[in-house]
C-alpha cells in the first residue's frame, strides 16, 4: 500500500482506471455508467467524480495513457525523421498490433470509443491524424509518391484491426509495401 498520500491518489487513480477498463469492454462506453465503474472499482460514484469529470474523461485517460496515442506521438521525433518512413511505419504498426494483442479488454475499448460521437471519436481519430501528417510530411520531403494520407493511415489501422479483431495474421511489412511499394 502506498505511503504517502499523493502516492496514494496514483494508486488509486490506477485503481479506477483499471475498473474502468473491465467495466467499458465489458459494457461498452456507451452501456457503462459511472455508477458501473463505481461498483466494480468498489467505491462511491463521488469518489470517481473527485479523479475524472465524467465517464468520457475515463475513457479519453484510458485511450490517451494506456492506448497507442503516446506510442504514436513519438512518430514526431527527429530519430524517426531519418529513417524511411515505410521502416517507421512498419515498426508502428507492429507495435500497435502487440498492443491490440496484449491488452483485449483496451481493444474492446477502442473500437467502442470509435464508434462514438464527439470528443471520443476525435481521440480515437487522433492516430489516424498523426500518421497521415507524418505521411503528408515524407510526401513534401519528395520521400513518397502523393496520395490521400488520411485513407492511407485508415487503411493501415482498420486493417491491423480487423484482422486482429479475427484473429487473422498478417503480415505487416508487406501490407506497408501494397500501399508504399519501393520505386525502382
Amino acid at each position: 500500500m502506498p505511503r504517502t498520500r499523493s502516492e496514494q491518489a496514483v494508486w488509486r487513480r490506477g485503481q479506477l482506471l483499471d475498473a474502468a477498463l473491465r467495466v467499458f469492454a465489458d459494457k461498452g462506453v456507451d452501456g457503462a455508467t459511472v455508477k458501473d465503474v463505481a461498483e466494480a472499482a468498489e467505491v462511491t460514484p463521488g469518489l470517481l467524480y473527485r479523479y475524472f469529470d465524467s465517464k468520457e474523461a475515463m475513457v479519453e485517460t484510458l485511450l490517451s495513457e494506456r492506448g497507442f496515442l503516446p506510442r504514436l506521438r513519438e512518430l514526431r521525433t527527429e530519430q524517426n525523421d531519418a529513417r524511411p518512413a515505410p521502416e517507421v511505419l512498419t515498426e508502428l504498426l507492429k507495435a500497435f498490433d502487440r498492443l491490440l494483442a496484449d491488452n483485449a479488454e483496451l481493444m474492446a475499448v477502442f473500437f467502442s470509443a470509435a464508434q462514438a460521437r464527439g470528443p471520443l471519436a476525435a481521440l480515437a481519430g487522433e492516430g489516424q491524424r498523426l500518421i497521415g501528417d507524418f505521411l503528408l510530411e515524407r510526401i513534401d520531403a519528395g520521400e513518397l509518391r502523393p496520395h490521400d494520407t488520411v485513407t492511407a493511415a485508415r487503411t493501415l489501422f482498420a486493417t491491423v484491426a480487423v484482422n486482429r479483431r479475427l484473429g487473422t495474421p498478417i503480415d505487416i511489412a508487406a501490407l506497408v509495401g501494397l500501399l508504399f511499394p519501393e520505386e525502382g
